[in-house]
Order: C-alpha cells, then sequence, then structure tokens
C-alpha cells in the first residue's frame, strides 16, 4: 500500500482525508489489485489488499477503477462500484465478493481490459469476466477493525457502502 494511504500516514489523517474500511473476498491468496479512482480529479489509489483492508482517501466520490486478476486488469463492464468518502470519519464500504454467483444479485460485473494495440489506445470492457457483490457487514467487520485499531475509535463511523446505483444494491447482514 502507499504510503501516503497506510493508516500511520504522513500525508493523510482525520484532519484532511477519511478512513475507508472494508474487505476484499475471494481475490486469491496473493491478494488482488485494487484501485479507486477519485471521480472529480481523476487521481487513482491502488494496492493489493488481501482480505480486509483500511486506507486513508481524501474526501470525495470514487469508483472502483479496477480489479487486478490473473486474466489481467479488470474495469466495470457496466457501472462501476462507487462510494462516497467523508473527512474525518470512518467510512464503512462493504465486503467485495469477487466471483459470485449470479443468483445472488452482484452489485457490479467487470471484465478484462481491452487497451489495443501496445497498450496505446482507449481501454474498453468487451466483455463480463466476473461478478462482484457487496455485503453490508458494518457492525462486525468495524469491531474487529476496532479491536485490531484502538485509537482510530473516537472516528465516527458512516455507513458508504459500495454499489452501482446512486440509491445502494447492498444486502445488509447483522
Amino acid at each position: 500500500m502507499p504510503t501516503e494511504m497506510a493508516l500511520n500516514s504522513p500525508v493523510y489523517n482525520a484532519q484532511n482525508a477519511g478512513l475507508v474500511v472494508g474487505a476484499l473476498l475471494e481475490g486469491g491468496p496473493y491478494g488482488t489489485y485494487l484501485e479507486f479512482r477519485d471521480i472529480k480529479s481523476g487521481k487513482t489509489y491502488g494496492w493489493g489488499p488481501k482480505d480486509d483492508y483500511s486506507a486513508w482517501l481524501p474526501a470525495g466520490d470514487y469508483e472502483v477503477s479496477r480489479l487486478g486478476h490473473r486474466r489481467g486488469a479488470m474495469g466495470a463492464y457496466s457501472k462501476p462500484l462507487r462510494f462516497t468518502v467523508t473527512q474525518g470519519q470512518l467510512n464503512y464500504l462493504g465486503e467485495m465478493v469477487y466471483g459470485c454467483s449470479a443468483v445472488a444479485q452482484p452489485a457490479a460485473v467487470y471484465g478484462v481490459l481491452n487497451c489495443g494495440a501496445l497498450a496505446l489506445g482507449e481501454c474498453t470492457v468487451p466483455s463480463p469476466n466476473v461478478n462482484v457483490c457487496v455485503v453490508d457487514r458494518q457492525d462486525q467487520a468495524i469491531r474487529h477493525f476496532l479491536q485490531q485499531h484502538p485509537e482510530q475509535a473516537p472516528l465516527p463511523v458512516r455507513n458508504a457502502v459500495m454499489s452501482a446505483a446512486a440509491s445502494g444494491s447492498s444486502v445488509r447482514f447483522p
């Protein structure tokens, strides 16, 4: 993870960013590359979380712009997963379940990026490859996170679960 995003970041903290907490399940034994893009500025923030993750991000609206996979970098086939980060808060993003069944009503579908000859062209996603579900286990996840990082307990918790629709399409479990 880039040092600017880490919990002990020399750049970001509760005074100038929000703390995002989430999980990526079924991403593989070595993690999966995950990239968030600030919708307004276009700046990207990426790293390879293995399971649970936490990172500082400047406040704003974001989308999951890329996912790494053994097949290659993947982008949204239709609508990308989106979320909003609020400064000075612990923003819970949910559990992304990579490769979930279509029966589980995936929140988004991603596919391998085709960037043209020598990767010089505009990237497209010609076909779907993987379903991504988002499950809301906020109470359990935040309790676990704060047991590991009690210094973050003063931050107010905000539900910012990722969805492809503005209204949200996550499933909540206690």
